[in-house]
């Protein structure tokens, strides 16, 4: 044998770390427990090298004759004369005593690292014996130059030939014949990656017994007590006693009750042994494997780490985005990490998982399939990217967990339950308001609570008190970075109130009663789709404001051609989940915000077109989408399109508001305030208002277009006939409304 087993399992020329054992034993031993770990790996080095002089006494040199004083060469640590038959009494007086020492030190709860190794994977007698002979010759000086003396082997490194082990720890032939099964690849110490083989030396000519066997050095490390980190995949691989509590995490409490449970059963089964006749009864792990999914900072990790705390297992993590950056192969580093899980008892926390869900395998998800296949502990994984499971995977999975962006009742838990010991809120700070206002995900809200505490200093004793203002800016700061929409959103500027906007009384009337009916709907957690029809755009933005104003709410206005685009180029990064999306859907992700009010503004009148003609909405590519994300909507949306003639409004919507002009005073009053008291007599006027019905936004545009008429003419004040002369203009030569109209069609 030329070489030895390190952390990847790839075979080198160093030594892993030694220990010298002490190679006497005093000839009256006290049944006592072991002092420590290391007093035991003690009293195992003296049981071994017993094993391995018994083992040479039966067949190597000199067995055949009474060379007394080689043996005593050989093996000082006997005494002179020494028969075989007093080197087997003596090694079962050993091991027996060995034993009891064991049992007694279990009693007392004095952790033997052998032990809790051999335990935790559930070895038998022959195991224990196999994996304690390749500890001893991989760590102690001592028993290594008695397995050199025996002759056993010509040549041995950190590990041993097969032969030399079974006739170590068997009797005669037959016993040898019987525990071959041992080295099987599907047995217990090579399946579960205990023990490394060096499977190049076996073809259709040569013998297992010349097989090297090797104790895994990770192995080697902990048994003897050392949990340092030496190989460089390491510094990827993370291992946490996280501190987060299970209350920190708010998630629906029927999911984070379902979570617990099932991690909660899959422990003690795996402590009362229920589990591992599982195991013998399908022949591979029963690891417990959970998928968490949804939008960055939903909680995803925030669970991970407080189901570990709450379990009290190390969470031991891995980022598959750190992949191209590892020094190793793919299934080293997941072999080392799914190793270290298994040593310290911990939990597997694999992040960013998004590139090994899909329908194509990779190398990398057939090396994670394999570590969850033979794994018998938790494994969690986290991905942001929507679920498109390859089936191999599908059936590894004990529980998928989706995390959605929290509704208002959960973002003001958040805001309670992130908050630092250290930290209180001002007598000034709704959280209601705060959870209602923006519609974050937890890892938004944590992150402008920070932002809030860093921007105010501390008291005298420590404490911080966060204001409504620190909280109020510190979240507008992340509500500026949450997507990518500044070329697609506008936030209208308040109106003062209802009263001016520039409807009848009667329908400022109905948009008290819309605003009524919008605050019982967002007490049921329901959306509210309203549809404004009007000749004129800017009254029906105007309305839709006003009835903003009205609830309390600010205005996110959308040019509807521009969200409607379906082209590649001009999807937005969408903050939470890390995605480009399409604008429509960026348009509607914050339109559950109860202080936020989704407009789209049809300044076209496409939207009113398409009812009219009664077209199928499923095959419309532009709008489908908007009307599949009306289905869903929680907030308050409203459309404000031009000229809807049909009357036949889309399911979709709740309710259609046709604004009518308004009251004849009031835009007798908005003539004579555009073109000049006393320009056009009071009957013209009349019959101005009567004949050409406008609201107040049309009217100035006619105004200023009838100005511009009467100078190009050379008077001086705008008279009736201009006025008169660009209203034929314009309605001789368009359908709709005069300001913006429609398709330019004959008159």
């Amino acid at each position: 044998m030329q070489a030895t087993i390190m952390q990847t399992g790839h075979m080198t020329t160093n030594a892993a770390q030694i220990i010298a054992l002490n190679s006497h034993r005093d000839s009256t031993v006290e049944i006592v427990p072991f002092a420590s770990s290391n007093n035991h790996l003690e009293a195992l080095e003296y049981e071994a090298k017993l094993m391995v002089a018994a083992a040479a006494y039966r067949t190597g040199p000199g067995a055949d004759n009474d060379d007394g004083p080689e043996r005593e060469v050989r093996f000082s640590f006997l005494a002179s004369g020494t028969s075989l038959q007093q080197v087997q009494g003596l090694l079962q007086t050993t091991a027996g005593e060995n034993r009891q020492r064991e049992e007694l030190s279990r009693q007392q709860g004095i952790r033997l690292n052998f032990i809790d190794f051999c335990d935790k994977w559930e070895l038998d007698r022959v195991e224990r014996q196999i994996v304690m002979l390749l500890l001893m010759q991989f760590s102690s000086p001592g028993f290594c130059l008695t397995y050199q003396a025996s002759r056993l082997e010509r040549g041995s490194d950190n590990g041993m030939e097969i032969g030399p082990l079974l006739s170590i720890i068997s009797e005669n032939l037959g016993q040898q014949l019987e525990y071959r099964h041992y080295f099987n690849i599907r047995g217990t110490l090579l399946n579960r990656d205990i023990l490394y083989a060096n499977h190049n030396c076996v073809d259709s000519t040569a013998s297992i017994l010349r097989m090297s066997v090797y104790l895994h050095e990770r192995y080697v490390r902990h048994i003897l007590g050392d949990e340092n980190q030496y190989h460089v995949a390491f510094r990827f691989i993370r291992q946490e006693h996280s501190s987060v509590n299970l209350s920190q995490v708010v998630l629906p409490d029927s999911v984070k009750q379902d979570v617990i449970s099932s991690a909660e059963h899959y422990l003690a089964g795996r402590k009362n042994g229920c589990l591992e006749r599982l195991d013998d009864f399908f022949g591979y792990g029963t690891g417990l494997t959970f998928l968490f999914h949804g939008p960055s900072g939903t909680g995803k990790t925030m669970l991970a780490k407080g189901l570990a705390n709450h379990l009290g297992c190390p969470l031991v993590s891995l980022n598959l985005e750190d992949m191209p950056k590892i020094p190793v192969s793919d299934d080293d580093i997941l072999a080392m990490l799914f190793r270290e899980a298994a040593l310290l008892g911990g939990i597997v926390f694999l992040d960013e998982c998004d590139d090994i869900f899909g329908r194509s395998e990779t190398r990398l998800s057939r090396s994670l399939l394999l570590e969850i296949e033979k794994s018998r502990c938790i494994t969690i994984m986290a991905t942001n990217k929507p679920l498109e499971l390859d089936p191999a995977m599908e059936r590894r999975l004990a529980m998928k967990v989706k995390f959605e962006l929290p509704e208002t009742q959960l973002r003001e838990q958040m805001w309670r339950a992130l908050l630092p010991p250290e930290v209180m809120f001002a007598p000034d700070v709704d959280l209601q308001a705060l959870a209602e206002r923006f519609p974050f995900s937890g890892g938004l809200i944590k992150n402008s609570i920070l932002m809030a505490v860093t921007s105010i200093p501390s008291a005298s004793d420590g404490t911080i008190s966060l204001t409504l203002e620190a909280l109020e800016h510190a979240a507008t700061l992340q509500t500026a970075t949450m997507n990518d929409m500044s070329r697609l959103c506008e936030k209208l500027p308040p109106l003062p109130s209802l009263e001016v906007v520039p409807v009848s009384r009667q329908q400022r009337d109905q948009l008290q009663g819309l605003a009524r009916g919008w605050q019982w709907l967002r007490r049921e957690e329901t959306g509210f789709n309203l549809l404004f029809n009007c000749s004129d755009i800017t009254t029906g933005i105007k309305a839709a404001c006003g009835l903003a104003v009205e609830i309390g709410m600010d205005v996110q206005a959308f040019d509807i051609a521009r969200v409607s685009s379906m082209a590649e180029d001009d999807k937005v990064l969408d903050m939470v989940s890390q995605r480009r999306i399409y604008p429509m859907v960026a348009a509607f992700l914050n339109s559950s915000a109860c202080r936020n009010m989704t407009l789209f503004i049809d300044y076209n009148g496409d939207v009113a077109r398409l009812i009219d003609s009664g077209y199928d909405k499923a095959t419309n590519l532009m709008y489908g989408e908007m009307f599949h994300q009306l289905r869903n909507n929680k907030g308050l949306f409203c459309l404000v399109t031009r000229d809807v003639k049909s009357g036949l409004v889309p399911v979709e919507f709740h309710q259609m508001i046709t604004l009518a002009h308004p009251p004849e005073e009031l835009q007798m009053r908005h003539w004579e305030k555009n073109i000049g008291c006393g320009s056009i007599s009071d009957d013209d006027l009349v019959d101005l208002v009567e004949r050409y019905p406008m609201h107040l936004s049309e009217i100035g545009f006619i105004s200023r277009q009838a100005k511009v008429r009467a100078i190009i003419s050379g008077r001086d004040h705008t008279g009736i006939i201009d006025v008169t002369e660009v209203i034929s203009g314009y309605r001789g030569s368009k359908k709709a409304g005069v300001l913006f109209g429609g398709r330019s069609v004959s008159a």
